[in-house]
């Protein structure tokens, strides 16, 4: 996932100097790394406050500006998004990461307050004519990409509702004003999400060692803190059914109730929304400019694929019901959500004689990032280098730096593993975007906020292979931020469709199912041995197992959040849960009422009505990969020419340009399919 705190209109960017010479860490724009350390509640505020103020000014001069130029226009206009949309990211890595409470919730404050004023740039009727006179002047000589800019901008205001009349407007902005406090309470509500639960040593039977002794407290009981590797662990490993059900419901239940009405106020203001601007849904609205256009496009993939895998699932949750019954004859023989994972890692030891306790031995943490940089650096022609001089905003935090041929493109940091009152999944947070303007020029950084298991006092931080896929991709939104240096800065690379946004890292998890890859890094972590082959087959016919299980999934959670925005109406009628239930039991297992995983399910704010296009963004992956797999996986001509052609081009050329142009076809679903195991 990629975390981008842009605001709504100023999804663009440009080089700004350091404010009327303040000495705010916050605004500085000199390649110099922020000292996290000397950032307090008061540097956020003040910061806000006079980026506002410099944006007052800018937007003035952009009206005024006679005669119209493309300095005083579109380079102006780039500059005021920049210099919002780059503090925006800063204070969004804050809001997610910071320990200090009172800091944390200046950062979510300040958000909100700069996300409305940015917004309320979007109904701003001087500015948007402005920009609209320039767009339309006799003789104007625009770039093919500054025209691509222009255009977007323009759609940008009109989606705002600058084709309304002034009274038909005004409602918009106080709309505006509540979808942003909504979104920000959504994610505060699961990001201070705490729990803990606490079991008897019978009831965690089947959990390693380690695990337990790391849990055990004094009087013999042991507390387990809900989050996401200790629910991977006690879903994978916990004999006892109720123990897996009742960690799982708590997992699944982070920000209930309060989120349920804040849910409920988030879709109703959507939907107004997009009704003032004529639209017949939110969805509607939102696919104006997505690669899919209009729902009617994404209800048709997602039927279609629903068709397709239906059979699979079926037949996966037979094979697991029946296997359950064989090792467990005294369990219920209803097979539930919480028996999903659990029997399926006992059925891959069984039937494959795969133990993925024996394959995490060979991803430890530190070895596999190494590995994993390794296999970026020789694929992409690239290089990434350690970095001494980052002060980070906690200790276990990692810096680096990428190179690509010579030159430094970006900086990165690494915050690994969970903590309290951090962002609870994983996610590439851009913050600071890359500009030039004469000789000045500003590189982007990044960082991977992630919750991987961290390792105890008698052993390492050991990945299952799911985990090392996960890293696969988060870094590779990473690297696509970091490497897309365009011009025009507004056109970087996560401003790309939003339904085309997951392709580039989707495309590089394959290549943890590629032997020639994994054997550069997967070694043992006491032994030194590297992965062995006859593993990595075990591994690699596993690769389909459950397959359509896990795409359904894929699939309930897209039409859940498209369901929302689309159906409201029967939304409304139904209730957000009811309707979440409905489609859960795409999934072919029984359904508990307990369950309110939407509360916790973060994409529906982030993400509203484009959760589908994880799957629509596979399909171009996956049709990008087979490229590679004609050409070698591990191809650095083929790997320097996708660099090139699709991460280095950020959002400057039409998506679909982009991938025609590296496949040297037209794309097709084929090998999208094929890697679901299903032949067209």
């Amino acid at each position: 996932m990629r975390k981008l705190f842009i605001l709504a209109i100023l999804a663009i960017g440009g080089l700004v100097q350091a404010q009327n010479g303040t000495t705010n860490i916050l605004l500085r724009h000199d390649n110099k790394p922020i000292d996290f350390t000397k950032v307090n509640d008061a540097t956020i505020r003040d910061a806000v406050a006079v980026v506002i103020k410099s944006s007052d000014e800018k937007i003035k001069k952009i009206i005024a500006a006679n005669p119209q130029t493309i300095s005083n226009i579109l380079v102006a206009y780039d500059d005021l998004g920049y210099e919002l949309s780059d503090l925006s990211m800063k204070i969004g890595l804050i809001s997610s990461t910071f320990s200090n409470e009172g800091i944390r919730n200046a950062a979510y404050e300040e958000s909100e307050k700069l996300s409305v004023y940015g917004s309320n740039i979007g109904l701003n009727e001087p500015l948007y004519k402005a920009l609209k006179k320039f767009s339309t002047q006799k003789g104007l000589v625009l770039t093919a990409k500054q025209k691509k800019f222009l255009e977007e901008v323009i759609i940008s205001f009109e989606k705002s509702g600058m084709k309304l009349s002034v009274a038909d407007r005004k409602p918009l902005e106080e709309i505006n004003n509540q979808l942003i406090k909504l979104g920000n309470a959504f994610d505060k509500n699961i990001a201070e999400s705490k729990d803990s639960l606490t079991f008897s040593e019978q009831e965690l039977k089947g959990i390693d060692l380690e695990s337990l002794q790391s849990w055990k407290r004094p009087n013999g009981q042991y507390v387990v803190y809900v989050n996401g590797p200790n629910a991977i662990k006690i879903s994978d490993d916990a004999e006892n059914a109720n123990t897996r059900k009742v960690f799982g419901l708590h997992y699944n239940n982070r920000a209930y109730p309060q989120n349920i009405a804040v849910l409920d106020s988030l879709l109703y203001y959507r939907n107004v929304y997009a009704k003032k601007l004529g639209f017949s849904s939110y969805a509607a609205y939102s696919l104006v400019d997505k690669m899919a256009a209009k729902p009617e496009n994404v209800w048709a993939f997602e039927k279609d694929l629903i068709q397709k895998l239906t059979p699979l699932v079926t037949d996966e949750i037979k094979t697991l019901k029946a296997f359950k019954k064989e090792v467990s004859p005294t369990e219920p023989a209803t097979f539930e959500s919480w028996d999903f994972a659990y029997y399926s890692k006992k059925l891959l030891n069984a039937k494959y004689q795969l133990n993925k306790d024996e394959v995490k031995e060979y991803f430890e943490m530190n070895n596999t990032l190494a590995g994993m940089f390794k296999v970026y650096e020789s694929l992409l022609g690239i290089q990434i280098k350690p970095a001494t001089n980052m002060p980070v905003w906690d200790s276990k935090v990692k810096t680096y730096e990428i190179w690509s041929e010579g030159k430094k493109m970006g900086s990165f940091y690494l915050d690994l593993f969970p903590r309290a009152n951090k962002y609870t999944h994983f996610a590439c947070f851009p913050m600071s975007q890359y500009s030039k303007k004469g000789n000045v020029e500003i590189l982007p950084q990044a960082s991977l906020i992630c919750n991987f298991p961290e390792g105890t006092a008698n052993e390492p931080s050991l990945l299952p292979h799911s985990d090392v896929i996960t890293m696969f991709h988060e870094f590779g939104h990473l690297v696509h931020w970091l490497l897309g240096h365009s011009a025009i800065a507004s056109q970087h690379s996560f401003a790309v469709k939003g339904d085309f946004t997951e392709a580039p890292s989707q495309f590089l998890e394959n290549w943890c199912w590629e032997y020639d890859a994994l054997k550069l890094f997967a070694k043992h972590y006491k032994t030194g041995q590297v992965l062995p082959k006859e593993l990595f087959d075990k591994m690699k016919k596993t690769q389909l197992v459950n397959i359509g299980s896990f795409y359904i999934r894929q699939i309930y959670l897209g039409l859940t959040d498209f369901t929302y925005e689309d159906k409201y109406e029967e939304t409304k009628r139904k209730g957000v849960l009811q309707v979440y239930k409905e489609l859960a039991l795409l999934n072919q297992m029984p359904f508990d009422d307990n369950d309110h995983k939407i509360c916790s399910f973060g994409h529906l704010n982030g993400y509203g009505a484009n959760y589908y296009g994880y799957l629509w963004s596979k399909v171009y992956a996956q049709d990008m990969f087979s490229v590679f797999k004609k050409k070698g996986v591990m191809d650095t001509a083929t790997g320097i020419r996708y660099r090139k052609e699709i991460l280095e081009k950020g959002s400057t050329t039409p998506e679909i340009e982009m991938v025609e142009k590296f496949l040297g076809r037209k794309p097709n679903s084929d090998a999208f399919l094929e890697s679901l195991g299903i032949k067209k």
